[in-house]
């Protein structure tokens, strides 16, 4: 993999039902009202997010990289095709570990879009993309029992490992790629 000043932005990936968008700042305002459930901190702790915590986070975010360049962020706002309106987001968050890609992935679909397959749907998109410019592994980290996210993390071919970081399991993919001389 290139080195992090040389990824490119992420690409709109198109898939079935949904359309993933990478993420724009601009995209704080819808997600603040899609996001402003306390339900969907079941599992992953914390509060919704004000509109202007957002705004920073999404301001950072949409950057691309962490500030001392050792990550790069890819985030994908999930666009229902129906009714174009905003169901969630994929994250990706890349680094090198001995000379391997490693990418790290979560999904949060909100309330009202759940049980309709579209995490299993943005999460396949997001890590095929990973898998096609050269990530060498994917990992995630599910809480215990979150049922949903184990199933998604299982369809997108992640293992659970024996390795708990703050509370939560993390999942792997079984194959390790070697090193590739790609760009992502």
């Amino acid at each position: 993999m290139s080195p992090p000043g040389s990824w490119p932005p992420p690409p709109v990936l198109e898939c079935r039902t949904l359309v993933l968008e990478p993420l724009r700042v601009e995209h704080a305002e819808e997600m603040a009202l899609l996001l402003d459930d306390v339900a969907l901190h079941t599992f992953i702790g914390g509060q919704p997010a004000t509109l202007h915590q957002l705004r920073q986070i999404y301001t950072l975010q949409a950057g691309g990289r962490s500030p001392d360049g050792t990550e790069r962020w890819f985030t994908w706002i999930l666009r229902r095709r129906d009714s174009r309106e905003a169901a969630g987001y994929v994250q990706a968050t890349l680094t090198e570990q001995d000379a391997v890609t490693v990418a790290e992935v979560a999904w949060v679909v909100a309330v009202p879009h759940q049980r309709q397959g579209f995490a299993r749907e943005g999460a396949s998109a997001v890590v095929g993309w990973l898998w096609s410019v050269g990530t060498g592994r994917v990992m995630a980290h599910i809480h215990p029992g979150h049922v949903a996210s184990e199933a998604i993390a299982a369809a997108v071919a992640l293992h659970p490992t024996g390795t708990v970081v703050d509370g939560e399991v993390r999942w792997e993919s079984a194959v390790t790629l070697p090193p590739s001389d790609g760009t992502v």
